[in-house]
């Protein structure tokens, strides 16, 4: 099983205490699961403690031998109640005036006990300032996400031959799966936002690619195959002549490639060539601009004003607000490609750029994902992003 570099666990617990040593926060409790292991190299369940002058402490609850085998963090110690994380503070005598946590995804209940445990200090949120440290990625982990491109290209050439009218949408996305899990994915996809879920693949076929559901996505429509996951690919068979939306998020060593492609069996309506031909648009605008330094909602402006200029701005995205997002250890990372996200481009971001149009009678546009550098933006996606007919 592959292990994290020891030079990255280090690299990144440096980066988050020179943040503590910037905003003045004397530690910080990690207890996020992602987060944690970005920090450590390991999933077990505990709680990572980073302080601004000193080495960082892993408590683990369970399991403390594999915690020992798969991260690099020298002090490693087990715990069975959060109680004894306190009691280590205070009989090492740390400073503990001001505490860093993940307050955007902190469960209440963890935190009144936490805020129990510390009863002089202050809290401060610290989720902003790790999310935008993930968001940039080093050389390490960006030949992770260029493996995972190799491999769902070679997917993407497979599946091709296992669309076929009166196969259904689920029926594909099996077989899509299939194929992830002979590339040594898992069909988990993380994310960080509250409540939300994601299929590792949809297969959506025309009108059920228009039809909303709860995602904040303009793939995350169709029928789902019941109320409980009422998203996705459902039993709509497919059939001549509507556009077929695959949007894949392949799961690599833990690092997820987020891809759509657009295929088609015969001849599809004009309107979708056209709109499919401003997506491509809207990427070239969008690689010509993304330089570290642009200002977000710019680079958005830019692009809708092009839209709006070939008539198009109704149906673009559907009621999605973003048109592209970060995407690492998880789907919904930063930055966020919107004109109400006020951040701008950094060299080492990794951005899933995806343009789409969606009519009532189907979706088009394709998504890839930019690992953007100091003067521009490459692709890790190099399947064929026409509409591919068959």
């Amino acid at each position: 099983m592959k292990k994290t570099p020891e030079n990255e666990i280090f690299s990144r617990c440096t980066a988050l205490k020179r943040c503590l040593n910037a905003n003045e926060i004397d530690l910080c409790l990690i207890v996020q699961n992602v987060d944690r292991y970005y920090y450590t190299g390991t999933f077990q369940d505990g709680v990572l403690l980073v302080r601004r002058d000193g080495q960082p402490v892993l408590f683990i609850k369970r399991t403390l031998e594999r915690a020992r085998e798969e991260s690099p963090i020298n002090t490693v110690i087990g715990y069975e109640n959060i109680n004894e994380i306190y009691n280590y503070i205070r009989d090492h005598n740390l400073q503990r005036e001001v505490i860093g946590l993940e307050m955007d995804v902190l469960p209440a209940k963890l935190y009144i006990k936490i805020l129990s445990n510390f009863p002089d200090a202050r809290f401060v949120d610290i989720s902003i300032e790790i999310r935008n440290m993930r968001a940039v990625k080093s050389n390490y982990e960006i030949s992770l996400l260029v493996e995972g491109g190799k491999r769902l290209d070679s997917i993407f050439t497979k599946l091709k031959d296992e669309i076929k009218p009166g196969i259904s949408e689920f029926e594909l996305s099996m077989k899509l799966s299939a194929l992830f899990l002979k590339e040594d994915s898992v069909l988990i996809v993380r994310t960080r936002m509250f409540n939300m879920e994601v299929h590792s693949n949809e297969v959506l076929s025309g009108r059920s690619a228009y039809k909303h559901s709860f995602m904040d996505s303009p793939s995350g429509g169709g029928d789902g195959i019941n109320a409980a996951f009422p998203s996705g690919s459902g039993h709509k068979k497919l059939k001549k002549g509507e556009p077929i939306l695959i949007d894949a998020a392949f799961n690599h060593e833990g690092y997820i490639v987020d891809c759509t492609r657009i295929f088609a069996i015969g001849s599809i309506d004009p309107i979708f060539e056209k709109a499919h031909s401003v997506s491509k648009g809207c990427h070239e605008i969008f690689l010509e601009k993304v330089k570290e330094g642009l200002a977000i909602p710019d680079i958005c402006k830019e692009i809708n004003d092009f839209v709006a200029g070939r008539g198009l701005q109704d149906v673009y995205m559907g009621e999605a607000k973003f048109m592209g997002h970060g995407v690492g250890l998880e789907l919904d990372e930063f930055p966020v490609i919107s004109d109400r996200f006020e951040g701008r481009i950094k060299s080492g971001m990794v951005i899933a750029f995806e343009p789409k149009f969606v009519f009532e009678s189907g979706t088009v546009g394709y998504e890839n994902m930019y690992c953007i550098g100091r003067r521009g933006g490459k692709s890790i996606n190099k399947t064929d992003e026409s509409i591919q007919h068959l």
